[in-house]
């Protein structure tokens, strides 16, 4: 995979080795120095010169500084060019099976990680069900997993080991019992950024590159140096997807199942891997990761992460269902689990297996999967099982040394995970400037979040050209359809104009119902990465809410102008009508949004809007106005956008035809037997507020309701 990468142009040269250098931490923009530093600098430059002298010192120092700033840059891209030439020497090595070499190439000048440990001691789990009763679904087990190696949980469907990896990842959102320790400290808030787990299925946006996913992972996990430009950026990312073998479709879509063809499924899978690889995790959790894939497929996965764990140095744990044997094979440890509860029955190398059930007294038929042998003798559905005797044997044999392990892993003085972000910041510093480390679950600073998922929703938005040319079709065509209808009602009477109002506001109305499913669509995506502390929802609904808007407001000017040009009424109504219909447009949508946040489904969400939609499209003034609704339903009237809007654009239509005397006595029945009160800022502020009330249910609803439940 690794080949010579020539010289330092080569856009696939990856890092420089350090002993002791983090994983991957990029992003940033184009080199550049800014006023401030300058200045800063000019000022210490002069701090010991003669008052006598000042002028000629500020030309002399101003020079220096220039001449020191450009130096620290070039010093800063020869590191980074002996950075990306060391790493492509440690891969090669790597590859050609050398997995440790004492002169340095690999161990000593690598990207490798320090090392850690993850212990767990003790850990349970149990539901209560229906009726009351608790059922154990996982017994107290304990463990211990060391960096640079590959270790396998596996056990037949039941005995709890998903359950126990979203427990070690701190994913779970049950409550448990037991200890998880990392590097011998109790996990903290900074776990997450030192850890990453996989899911089994990883959503993405289709519409992103492979190497934009990866590079927008990387941008939110760290503050980039101040001498690493665009160009660097981009090596650091292609070297992550070298090493997982992503570089021939850096610049294909992700796509989907559906509409567009993007990776292959094992793409995806090795896709999800170098999200969390760019990320700076030292502790992978990998849930089930080969399901789903073919048998070439799935072995080429499990290489790779055999690939990352030891070119990396760090801890990958594996959830995975009965391996061939030659991806069983490429496992360092295994952890073996039987149902009923959940209990381990080995812990240990993954190459001791055979010896072990020697010693418990059976032997692996000539050509058989030991690890398929193994558990079928720990499955307890099959008939041939011995789980009894391995959970004996376990508890007498094995679980001694674990406990040994584990309070040996209990007991190190090994750096915390907010040292261990310190180390990967101090690397950093050798590239340029780097903010404080933020003592936060969240890598960048909010402002920084919201840049990035601000231009990554832009740029779905603006790549998805089929939603955004339906969209305005759909705005064409229904405003053809209405228009057809009311062609020429500028010529007609009062009746005839204010059923037109009705039918606007009424389209308005109903037109956000369109975005739920998108809506919902997005948001499991989001969900999804905001669990992995990536970035703060609320930079996703911020971003969300601004786009939308625009987006919302440009299609309905292209829809009122051509139904309101149809319609022959006067333009000196357009302002008017224009302005009442948004109001209505973004508050209806912003009713839909509600509910879409609040329901887990589409089907739901339509079935919840409908409650609302009734309230608001029935008390409409029109059909059901101030005079005709019996008098303990007149609030609904006070409330209602739609209502409020046909009030105001029927007393617009008055004025507007102020010169007819016909019309304005026509006019002013409606009004009178309608019960229409002129006050436009009472309408304002209603419409705004329950505009208002609606954005704040929806963010606080998609906050708090439809997490990732683990």
């Amino acid at each position: 995979m690794a080949k010579d990468l020539g010289t330092e142009e080569t856009p696939q040269q990856a890092e420089q080795q350090d002993p002791e250098v983090g994983p991957a931490w990029l992003m940033g923009d184009r080199l550049k120095m800014t006023k401030e530093s300058h200045s800063n600098s000019w000022k210490s430059s002069l701090a010991g010169s003669h008052a006598g002298s000042r002028a000629g010192s500020q030309v002399e120092s101003t020079g220096t500084h220039n001449t020191k700033m450009t130096t620290d840059a070039q010093e800063a891209q020869e590191r980074w060019c002996t950075k990306m030439r060391m790493s492509a020497e440690a891969l090669d090595s790597l590859e050609q099976g050398q997995q440790s070499d004492d002169s340095g190439t690999f161990s000593s000048n690598s990207t490798r990680c320090g090392d850690t440990v993850l212990t767990f001691k003790d850990v349970a789990f149990q539901v209560t069900l229906n009726t009351g009763e608790k059922k154990e679904i996982l017994a107290p087990i304990s463990g211990h997993f060391e960096s640079g190696r590959l270790a396998a949980i596996m056990g037949p469907s039941g005995c709890g080991k998903t359950t126990l990896l979203d427990i070690l990842a701190g994913q779970k959102s049950d409550t448990y019992s037991g200890t998880v320790h990392f590097n011998g400290r109790p996990r903290d808030k900074l776990f997450p950024r030192i850890s990453a787990y996989v899911p089994q299925e990883d959503e993405m946006p289709k519409y992103l590159t492979v190497s934009e996913a990866v590079e927008f992972n990387g941008m939110l996990k760290f503050e980039r140096p101040s001498f690493v430009s665009r160009k660097m950026e981009r090596q650091w990312i292609l070297r992550r997807l070298e090493v997982l073998g992503l570089l021939e479709v850096k610049d294909t879509y992700i796509g989907d199942a559906s509409s567009l063809r993007g990776i292959s499924g094992g793409q995806k899978r090795r896709l999800s891997l170098a999200k969390r690889l760019t990320s700076g995790a030292q502790v992978f959790f990998c849930d089930e990761p080969t399901s789903g894939l073919s048998a070439t497929d799935a072995e080429t996965c499990m290489r790779y992460m055999k690939h990352i764990a030891q070119f990396y140095n760090v801890i990958v744990v594996v959830v995975i269902h009965q391996p061939r044997i030659e991806v069983a094979n490429l496992f360092d440890e295994l952890l073996l689990m039987t149902a009923n509860p959940g209990r381990a029955v080995y812990n240990g190398k993954m190459e001791d297996v055979v010896g072990y059930l020697q010693q418990v007294g059976f032997d692996v038929p000539m050509h058989a999967n030991p690890v398929d042998f193994f558990m079928d003798l720990v499955t307890p559905e099959v008939s041939t099982a011995e789980v009894k005797l391995f959970v004996n044997h376990y508890g007498e044999l094995i679980e001694p040394k674990v406990l040994a392990k584990v309070d040996e892993g209990l007991a190190v003085d090994m750096p915390s995970a907010l040292e261990l972000l310190e180390d990967i910041r101090g690397q950093m510093l050798k590239f340029g400037r780097v903010p404080a480390l933020r003592n936060s679950k969240y890598g960048v600073r909010f402002r920084r979040q919201l840049y990035y998922v601000f231009l990554r929703q832009l740029k779905l938005r603006w790549r998805d050209w089929k939603s955004l040319l339906a969209d305005v079709l759909g705005a064409i065509i229904k405003a053809l359809v209405v228009g057809i209808v009311y062609m020429r009602t500028g010529e007609l009477d009062v009746k005839a104009q204010v059923s037109f109002f009705f039918m606007l506001c009424m389209s308005c109305a109903i037109d956000g119902l369109k975005n739920m499913p998108t809506v919902i669509g997005e948001r499991n995506i989001v969900k999804n990465e905001t669990s992995e502390v990536l970035y703060s929802d609320w930079a996703y609904i911020i971003s969300f809410t601004f786009l939308n808007l625009i987006q919302a407001v440009l299609v309905h000017c292209l829809f009122v102008w051509i139904i309101f040009a149809m319609s022959g009424l006067r333009w000196t109504m357009f302002r008017s009508i224009y302005l009442w219909t948004t109001l209505l447009a973004v508050t209806m949508d912003a009713m839909y949004l509600m509910v879409a946040a609040v329901a887990k489904d589409s089907t739901t969400a339509i079935i919840m809007s409908l409650p609302f939609m009734m309230l608001f499209l029935l008390f409409n003034g029109f059909t059901a106005t101030r005079s005709s609704v019996v008098p303990w339903m007149r609030w609904a009237i006070e409330i209602s956008p739609v209502a409020y809007s046909i009030q105001q654009i029927t007393f617009t239509a008055k004025w507007a035809y102020a010169d007819n005397d016909s019309l304005v006595s026509s006019y002013t029945y409606i009004i009178t037997t309608s019960d229409y009160k002129d006050q436009p800022e009472v309408a304002v502020v209603v419409i705004a507020s329950c505009f208002a009330i609606f954005k704040i249910i929806q963010m606080i609803c998609f906050h708090f309701l439809n997490n990732i439940k683990r």
